[in-house]
């Protein structure tokens, strides 16, 4: 069996070609072009039940996912490979006057010529060498490279030994929503079919780790996330005595300074180092213009995880923001000294004090005097849902600002908790046979020569839907649980499915540059040329009994 490149290149184009941002109900359109592209195969028309879509029920968009499923009958083999591929993008809008041209990789380059590129971009389009378009690399390419392996394995069934689960899945992008709905499916299958599942394969894209890097990656396991967040509260003044409070936004502002791209905050497994944490969102919550300085705010950090607990990082960043608290009195201190003294006015101690607070913390004190505090706050979700509230993160915050106001604390306060997603970290150590075949297989396919090498690594740098496959231990996940106000009402994860499933994950995908950029580009020398028999290959060597 072979992979054809002229036929992944075709498919990938036909895949751009269709407009898919995430949070619209135009990602159903590129499900219902790869159920066209299998249905026409003679497998599925004799086995229709193969093939099927998944509704999110709880999606106001009711964007689908496609699973399909194809069966060997070389011989008997209960063994089966999962493969995953996101089928949403991110949007155009960067493109500008561009955008029509946006998912056309045959004219997008034309057009690009017209506009002032870096050195780099244009080097790439003179050479021929790359595709250009939205979702080209973040990886409409990958998921054609799964359908074509379908087509190919379908096509040779005689000789094609165990089984293959295919998940192409909707808002990759935004929530995992299509991931987490596929899920109880894949759980099902497994005891349907009684198939043995050894490994999750994603072929989401790969790309350089630094500005001055040429190896092509390939990996095992992946990163995970968590959302830190703090709801903060100040003390509001006039803007003419801004000594009498305490700017919430000041507060906040130290707080992204002393953590944002902090790298003595990265996390470090088996020798490798995350990311550091990102300010994602940063805003004061002041409803009007007023000349009153701004009493309440927040801000959340992406933090990727290669070994942390969400009850370490809780523990990190409580010190974090107290030294950040403490920053903002001792310059205010500082500040009021200076002004009282050029105003020949008494000096004295302004009455600000750290106060950091976990929302577990605060939710136990409260609980002593509050009355089923969880059944009013389960109730508060509901409400927020039901006034269209569906953002997770805005339910989170409004959480945990509805539970700092019962409490009656009156003082400044920051209160951490964490934000929806949750993407846990997944890593192959080699410990369980399936994970040493895995481990050799992809670092078989090493190669230090040439200009390009190709490297295996741990972890998988980008948040993905590989999370979905494995969960750390019990403990750590209920320390989320507690500190992620709306847990089960506005955010739900099938936590008892995804560790009936408990597999090892790898990431096998092109190779090319700026994701999510206008200038989004694949190499296709490696990704459709090099790649496909690696893709294979592995899918291969993970099916032999």
């Amino acid at each position: 069996m072979k992979l054809s490149s002229r036929r992944i290149i075709e498919l990938t184009k036909e895949l751009v070609n269709i407009k898919s941002v995430v949070g619209t109900e135009e990602e159903n359109r590129v499900s219902e072009k790869l159920y066209e592209v299998l249905s026409a195969l003679p497998y599925y028309k004799e086995h229709p039940e193969d093939l099927f879509f998944v509704e999110n029920l709880e999606d106001p968009q009711r964007r689908n996912s496609l699973m399909a499923v194809l069966k060997g009958q070389k011989e008997e083999n209960s063994t089966a490979v999962v493969l995953i591929g996101h089928i949403d993008t991110v949007g155009i809008s960067d493109y500008g006057a561009l955008a029509p041209y946006a998912t056309n990789p045959d004219l997008l380059p034309d057009k690009l010529k017209e506009l002032d590129l870096p050195e780099a971009v244009q080097k790439d389009i003179e050479s021929g060498e790359y595709l250009f378009g939205r979702g080209v690399l973040d990886m409409k390419s990958g998921v054609s490279m799964i359908a074509h392996l379908l087509e190919a394995a379908s096509g040779s069934l005689s000789d094609f030994s165990g089984n293959l689960v295919a998940c192409f899945v909707s808002d990759e992008e935004g929530n995992s929503r299509g991931m987490l709905s596929c899920v109880p499916k894949l759980v099902e299958l497994k005891n349907k079919e009684k198939f043995h599942y050894t490994v999750a394969i994603d072929t989401d894209y790969t790309s350089t780790r630094t500005l001055h890097d040429n190896n092509r990656y390939l990996y095992a396991g992946t990163v995970g996330k968590l959302m830190p967040s703090f709801y903060i509260v100040g003390k509001e003044t006039h803007v003419g005595d801004p000594f009498g409070g305490l700017d919430a936004n000041e507060l906040a502002s130290e707080l992204v300074r002393k953590i944002n791209l902090n790298v003595a905050l990265s996390d470090e497994s088996m020798g490798e180092v995350t990311v550091p944490p990102v300010t994602l969102r940063l805003r004061d919550l002041k409803p009007e213009y007023s000349v009153q300085t701004n009493r309440d705010a927040e801000v959340y950090f992406n933090y990727a995880t290669h070994g942390i607990t969400p009850e370490k990082v809780l523990a990190q960043l409580k010190k974090e923001a107290e030294e950040s608290f403490q920053s903002v009195i001792t310059k205010l201190q500082a500040q009021y000294d200076v002004f009282t003294e050029r105003m020949h006015l008494p000096k004295g101690t302004l009455p600000w004090k750290v106060l950091v607070l976990t929302y577990e913390e605060l939710f136990l004190q409260v609980e002593r005097t509050f009355k089923d505090l969880s059944g009013h706050m389960n109730a508060y979700a509901e409400k927020l849902l039901s006034q269209g509230i569906t953002d997770e993160r805005e339910v989170s915050m409004h959480m945990a600002k509805e539970l700092t106001k019962i409490s009656g604390r009156k003082e400044p306060l920051m209160l951490l908790y964490f934000s929806p997603p949750y993407y846990p970290h997944m890593a192959v150590t080699g410990e369980t046979e399936v994970e040493k075949k895995l481990l050799s297989i992809l670092e078989g396919f090493t190669d230090e020569n040439g200009p390009h090498p190709v490297v295996f690594r741990k972890f998988y740098p980008y948040i993905s839907d590989l999370s979905y496959f494995s969960l750390p231990e019990a403990e750590a996940v209920e320390a989320l649980k507690k500190n992620m106000p709306g847990f089960s009402v506005s955010y739900k994860l099938p936590l008892e499915e995804i560790r009936n499933l408990s597999l090892p994950v790898a990431n096998i995908g092109p190779y090319g540059f700026d994701a999510h950029q206008y200038t989004e580009r694949i190499e296709k020398e490696y990704s459709f040329e090099k790649l496909p028999p690696i893709f294979l290959n592995t899918v291969l060597g993970l099916l032999e009994k």
